[in-house]
């Protein structure tokens, strides 16, 4: 040791320490500079990945909120196809009925013109027999004078007989020309109903074929919406199971990897803890006491289906989230990580908690189908529930002026709206005169009045 110690005293042995020291530190800092290096790229590479994932999260989003457009306007076109089928099927009834009353009043028309010509027959047959009649009276009457006293009295015999029947026939001729009137009066008629009966028939047979034209572009039009909730089920399918490429740890120190892995919240571990918790801190709910869990900032109609499939449908249970919570809830509805915090979900619910004890009755208990209005979407008539409007007789005693208001503080999307006939078309909703409605919307175009679509 003592040696050891002496030998460093030489200058050599100095210079060699310090080269020694020096060459560790420019290792150590060289290390440094490129652990340094690495963590940025890894950190980049996530934050790359989050990025992703968000924006597909947002199109997933945006293309379920097309879908429950698409298939709301799906079911107002199969309601429009059915009463164009039913309206269909009552014309053809019509349309039968009319033939069927053509034919027998043409066959009536056809029995009364036999008669008609069989009574003219015989009544022209009567007029030759009485003019024959007359000719042999006025023979008679000119050889009565010069005939002997037993001839003029076989002669007054024989002009009392052709008297007697041509009275007689006379008679008939009248008779057969007050039935031949009566006949004509009465084919005339039969004539004016055959001639209304074609009318009746070809109006019916014109409202047929324009009922199987609008029928045919209401099927067409069925179509392309299946065709189109097809493809926008196949998009929103393929956006679910996209797979995102993770950020590359083939580099990283295991022990990190290992962390960073450990820390995820897998969606399946999250769902079974936020479960766990309905009944001790969160109270429990049946889907007989739902909310509109949509009146919350930030949750839409898909977001309500999965908070739904969680077991969460009041507000009640969504203001007894704590931070543990709603990191679980974050990740079993895959949703943006601190979006619940940022909207502040817990406070509007608790909120809407209070609002509901203060005046219960304000909601009504089953809000009316407002949809049924040509011009009113999911999205609008969500709009409308949140501004108190939750019937048609509500809706109808709405002024133009306040629902436009309640369009633009939504934002630019609903400005183009145009709500002028609603209150018309939710005032025969609510009288239940859906037949009218019909024939409104038909003479509407999308919602619009002709003039000013």
């Amino acid at each position: 040791m003592e040696n050891l110690f002496e030998s460093l005293n030489h200058a050599d042995s100095i210079f060699f320490l310090l080269s020694v020291i020096i060459s560790f530190l420019i290792g150590f800092i060289a290390a440094w500079a490129m652990w340094s290096g690495q963590a940025k790229r890894y950190q980049r590479e996530a934050a790359n990945w989050k990025k992703k994932y968000d924006d597909q999260n947002l199109e997933l989003v945006a293309l379920q909120e097309k879908l429950d457009i698409r298939t709301a306007d799906l079911v107002k076109a199969k309601r429009e196809s059915d009463l164009a089928l039913e309206q269909a099927a009552t014309i053809q009834n019509e349309k039968l009925k009319w033939q069927k009353d053509l034919d027998s009043s043409l066959e009536e028309t056809v029995k009364l013109q036999a008669s008609n010509y069989a009574y003219q027959s015989t009544i022209e047959d009567l007029n030759n027999q009485l003019m024959g009649l007359k000719a042999h009276n006025e023979q008679l009457a000119l050889g009565a004078s010069n005939s002997t006293a037993g001839q003029a009295e076989g002669t007054h015999i024989s002009n009392g007989a052709s008297s007697e029947q041509l009275a007689a026939l006379e008679a008939q001729i009248v008779q057969l020309t007050a039935d031949n009137e009566a006949l004509r009066s009465t084919a005339k008629k039969e004539d004016e109903n055959v001639i209304n009966l074609l009318q009746s028939y070809k109006d019916t047979t014109n409202r047929l074929g324009g009922l199987e034209e609008k029928l045919g572009a209401l099927v067409a039009e069925n179509e392309a919406l299946r065709a189109e909730l097809a493809t926008q089920k196949t998009a929103i399918v393929e956006v679910a199971t996209a797979t995102v490429a993770e950020p590359s740890f083939a580099a990283v120190n295991p022990a990190d990897k290992e962390a960073i892995t450990s820390n995820a919240i897998t969606p399946s571990d999250a769902t079974t803890e936020v479960l766990a918790a309905i009944g001790s801190t969160i109270p429990t709910a049946t889907a007989d006491q739902k909310d509109d869990l949509t009146e919350i900032k930030g949750i839409g109609s898909f977001l309500e289906k999965k908070l739904n499939a969680l077991g969460i449908y009041t507000f009640e249970q969504v203001s007894h989230l704590d931070a543990n919570l709603v990191d679980k809830l974050t990740a079993a509805i895959e949703f943006f990580p601190g979006r619940i915090e940022r909207d502040d979900w817990v406070g509007q619910a608790s909120r809407l908690v209070q609002a509901s004890a203060a005046a219960p009755s304000a909601a009504p208990a089953k809000p009316d189908d407002l949809k049924i209005v040509e011009g009113i979407g999911p999205k609008i008539e969500l709009l409308l529930f949140g501004a108190g409007i939750h019937t048609w007789a509500e809706l109808a005693n709405t002024s133009v002026e306040r629902l436009q208001q309640v369009l633009h503080q939504a934002g630019d999307r609903f400005k183009l709206h145009d709500p002028t006939t609603w209150p018309e078309q939710a005032k025969l909703a609510a009288d239940g005169d859906f037949d009218k409605l019909k024939e409104y919307q038909d003479f509407l175009s999308g919602g619009k009045s002709p003039d000013k679509a």
